[in-house]
């Protein structure tokens, strides 16, 4: 009926607790010399009346469109559970991290309660049995490999190094860390940081289907620096000797 056309404007408040409005009509794109196609893209410009106004509009929706995407919450989980320590997280470990992402809450005791606290999913993934369990130590596969710039600061702290001025320490700065470590503070080459998250090494671990992110920066030239500069703090401390 009329009712029904496709000029209709439905409110509706969905599972996440959000009011949306959404037109009564079917959009569909298409891409040129693909088989993929998406539905219902977010728009609210008219070609031929452009405003300020429905900018904004379009933007907040294209935002919300991603924030509440059923990916989301999953992918943020592990991309957190692999900075916090675990490469290969099971999928029930996200599941439950991503779980009170969206619902806000973890055990009742962390969060607001609404849809995408961080707090909430930082606390899943820090009380969870998989983050606790001892036994899970003995799983070669479980836990993540330090990178070379988090194994320096692990062995200065370790040796309570101090230094009297801390924004200027040689072997923790400079171009030329980069090239003798492959990292150093804010020297990454794009937004991405040094390593990709699904960075796969050959041999065992390639064998497995399982991924290494920081394998990734490991080189064999890298290593030997970086052993030779581990050794060279514990006997020399911070100085140049021995390629220190």
């Amino acid at each position: 009926s009329d009712a029904l056309g496709t000029d209709v404007v439905y409110k509706l408040t969905d599972s996440y607790n959000v009011e949306r409005f959404l037109k009564n009509v079917v959009s569909t794109v298409t891409i040129s010399g693909l088989t993929s196609s998406f539905r219902n893209p977010v728009h609210f410009i008219d070609f031929l009346d452009r405003n300020v106004r429905d900018m904004y509009h379009e933007t907040d929706a294209v935002i919300d469109s991603y924030l509440y995407h059923p990916s989301h919450a999953p992918f943020l989980a592990l991309r957190f559970l692999q900075r916090f320590g675990i490469s290969n997280p099971s999928p029930a470990y996200i599941k439950r991290a991503s779980t009170a992402y969206k619902a806000g809450s973890y055990m009742g005791l962390f969060g607001s309660g609404n849809y995408g606290d961080l707090g909430a999913m930082i606390a899943a993934i820090l009380l969870d049995p998989e983050a606790r369990t001892a036994s899970l130590d003995a799983d070669p596969s479980h836990g993540h490999i330090r990178e070379p710039f988090i194994k320096i600061t692990s062995l200065l702290r370790s040796m309570e190094a101090f230094y009297h001025a801390p924004l200027n320490v040689p072997m923790m700065d400079g171009p030329d860390q980069v090239n003798r470590l492959g990292q150093g503070p804010y020297r990454s080459l794009s937004v991405f940081s040094f390593f990709l998250p699904e960075f796969v090494p050959s041999g065992a671990l390639g064998d497995a289907g399982l991924v290494a992110p920081e394998a990734q920066v490991l080189k064999g030239d890298f290593i030997i620096n970086l052993l030779d500069g581990m050794n060279s703090a514990v006997k020399f401390g911070l100085s140049n000797c021995h390629h220190g």
